[in-house]
């Protein structure tokens, strides 16, 4: 079991003070988090209003930054909430060198493509090219869009347990229905779960079958996040990160 930190409530001063990033209070505290050894990964939640209205979150310059001042502490996750997601993954193949690829996975969200064979190209791509890849698929969307096929060219998948789009929002228990679900039919996939987590919902969906949780702001928005970490690492165990 483990917890990958949602950044996206610290992206707007993160943006603000870009020139003196290791200045800003929330980069402090991702520091923080970071150096416990609790955390799996970094997430970070890429959004474009051709996808996500009125939304626009991490600008690229940002994640590299990030990258730079991270990546030889964590792994990263990159969520991509964009309905053309290559033109970005292009544009991180400039500074995400190839032998440090392994250390990054992309997300890409299965609301965006139309047909299989379209995603099935852009996560051959994502994969050819040293990445990981998962598989998002937002709340309302059925499980019959994760067909046999997609799962088997993915590393794990993202279920939504909130609408994608937001941060704050409180875990839907309809997303336990197809965490389990979804555990049921793939026992053998990585379920990583996203929306609402805290120490009640993190139990219920561990018991559905979810392996990872992102969690934001119930550390994020809390006045001392490791204590909040240290909390939710108590509640699903010690022995695994």
């Amino acid at each position: 079991m483990s917890i990958s930190l949602s950044i996206l409530e610290y992206e707007s001063e993160l943006s603000r003070l870009l020139e003196r990033i290791e200045e800003a209070r929330s980069f402090k505290r991702i520091l923080l988090l970071v150096k416990s050894g609790m955390l799996k990964s970094l997430h970070v939640d890429v959004m474009r209003p051709d996808l996500i209205r009125g939304e626009t979150r991490f600008p690229l310059i940002l994640i590299k930054r990030l990258y730079e001042n991270f990546i030889d502490m964590i792994p990263f996750q990159i969520h991509l909430m964009m309905k053309v997601p290559i033109d970005l993954i292009d544009k991180l193949n400039m500074f995400i060198a190839e032998e440090r690829r392994d250390k990054v996975s992309l997300v890409l969200q299965r609301e965006v493509f139309k047909s299989e064979r379209k995603i099935l190209c852009n996560l051959n791509f994502i994969r050819n090219l040293g990445y990981k890849a998962g598989l998002g698929l937002d709340l309302p969307s059925s499980l019959k869009n994760l067909t046999k096929t997609l799962i088997a060219n993915v590393d794990y998948v993202l279920l939504m347990t909130v609408p994608m789009g937001k941060g704050g929002q409180k875990y839907s228990p309809q997303a336990t229905f197809k965490i389990a679900r979804f555990s049921k039919c793939f026992p053998e996939k990585e379920i990583e779960v996203d929306g609402g987590i805290n120490e009640k919902t993190i139990l219920e969906a561990k018991r559905a079958g979810a392996k990872t949780f992102v969690v934001g702001s119930y550390i994020t928005r809390n006045k001392n996040p490791l204590r909040a970490l240290k909390k939710l690492r108590n509640v699903i165990g010690k022995n695994h990160i």
